[in-house]
């Protein structure tokens, strides 16, 4: 059976994910900080991906694993503050988590994929970074940091049958987005080529597609859902 790691399963997007996939014959590796506070159906490893020496603990155990077929780098927080708002603390945590625990999660996974001779690397953005909303500059930084990576290891790991896309949903009601003024949320909503909320279901009908054989050939490329 094929595994798949999933960071950031204790809510929202990668919560749903961790669930779902684990339910079409994949065996789900669930990471985050803490267990979920639902129900889950997949296997829950607790790490705090920002910590490089963490993630190199938990993803040895993965090393030599040739039914390791992909990687979903969704963790991901904000700080919905204009920047002079926002302590130095708070940038350095969601620099570290959203760019650096994506860059630590696709370092640790190459071996395992190298020696499986196929695979896929989801990484998670957002459409703030294509709409420069107000409020977000750190999050729209390390999240455009994810993209430009993305595009860069596409490249390096294409030799080894390895694609890297990026999935930058349109907005969509989790967690995260719960500190989002109705004013800025309905901002967001009117900039997108779709105007309207993109669901759960939206964004695991991009991954499946992504995980299929159908997308062997495409690599580097970032899925907008909803337009931007």
């Amino acid at each position: 059976m094929k595994k798949i790691i999933v960071t950031g399963c204790s809510q929202g997007i990668g919560l749903y994910l961790s669930n779902e996939l684990s339910k079409l014959n994949f065996e789900v590796y669930g990471v985050s900080r803490k267990k979920p506070n639902s129900d889950f159906n997949f296997n829950f490893i607790e790490c705090d991906i920002s910590n490089s020496e963490l993630v190199k603990e938990v993803f040895q155990k993965f090393r030599k694993d040739k039914e390791v077929y992909a990687l979903l780098n969704v963790a991901g927080i904000a700080s919905m503050n204009l920047l002079l708002s926002t302590p130095d603390e708070t940038i350095k945590r969601i620099i570290e988590t959203n760019l650096l625990g994506t860059i630590y999660c696709t370092k640790a996974i190459i071996p395992p994929l190298i020696k499986s001779k196929v695979g896929r690397i989801i990484n998670f953005t957002s459409i703030a970074v294509r709409i420069s909303a107000k409020g977000e500059s750190t999050y729209i930084a390390s999240k455009g940091g994810v993209e430009a990576f993305s595009k860069s290891i596409a490249r390096e790991l294409s030799p080894a049958n390895i694609t890297v896309n990026t999935i930058s949903p349109a907005y969509i009601e989790t967690k995260l987005s719960s500190g989002l003024s109705s004013t800025i949320k309905k901002t967001v909503i009117e900039r997108q080529i779709i105007e309207s909320e993109c669901s759960l279901s939206d964004v695991l009908d991009c991954v499946k597609f992504i995980l299929s054989d159908e997308s062997k050939k495409i690599t580097g490329e970032i899925f907008n859902i909803g337009g931007a």
